[in-house]
């Protein structure tokens, strides 16, 4: 149950901190005005969310745990479900668009949304293993 809390928590916090730098500055880093191309912004967001959710997952899973792929998968869960929620309400309530970003950008925007909570739900399943295997490796 800790674990859920935690990853219920870490998600909201982080849906809240992304929402509120992308719906003023969305339109620069998903927009015509960014110098990088759009499929490369997306690149470095999921890249920056896995590497994120991956430190916090190991965190989360402790130094003398051993965790589970299912601990993993109920970690992954649990962080990501209040974005899922939130991010389509947002959506909902804006028809269908990201708040402050035009057509192309809120389409940008959402397949960037679906890359960056597979990835999510990847990192705590690596964090699983990795910490597992290096407690199976060290002996007492």
């Amino acid at each position: 149950m800790k674990l859920v809390r935690l990853g219920l928590v870490f998600g909201f916090v982080i849906w809240a901190a992304a929402t509120a730098f992308f719906v003023p500055l969305g339109h620069y880093v998903l927009g015509p005005e960014n110098r990088l191309p759009v499929w490369l912004s997306v690149a470095l967001i999921v890249a920056a969310t896995f590497a994120g959710v991956y430190a916090f997952a190991l965190r989360a899973f402790g130094r003398d745990e051993a965790p589970s792929l299912e601990q993993g998968a109920l970690l992954g869960v649990a962080a990501c479900l209040p974005g899922l929620i939130l991010d389509g309400t947002l959506y909902a309530f804006n028809v269908g668009r990201y708040p402050g970003l035009d057509g192309p950008a809120s389409g940008a925007m959402c397949a960037g949304l679906l890359l960056a909570y597979a990835a999510a739900l990847l990192a705590t399943q690596s964090a699983a293993r990795v910490r597992s295997a290096s407690r199976q490796n060290v002996s007492p």
